[in-house]
């Protein structure tokens, strides 16, 4: 799922709002800055999991088309 996840934000035919968010969620996952603090034990590290299933699950109902 991570790697079509990856293939979908590379390809070109994908739409540029779905780069965006998928680019914009990762940023956020490893960005020092969070809503809620990693030293806050347990629900500081489940928001960039959360995320990053959220992210990994919407970008997996995408297709990517074949080039012929």
């Amino acid at each position: 799922m991570v790697r079509h996840a990856a293939a979908v934000f590379i390809s070109r035919k994908t739409p540029w709002y779905v780069k965006a968010a998928l680019g914009a969620g990762m940023l956020y996952i490893i960005s020092p800055y969070d809503l809620i603090p990693e030293w806050m034990p347990v629900i500081g590290v489940m928001d960039d999991l959360t995320l990053a299933a959220v992210l990994i699950a919407w970008a997996s109902r995408f297709r990517i088309p074949e080039d012929q």
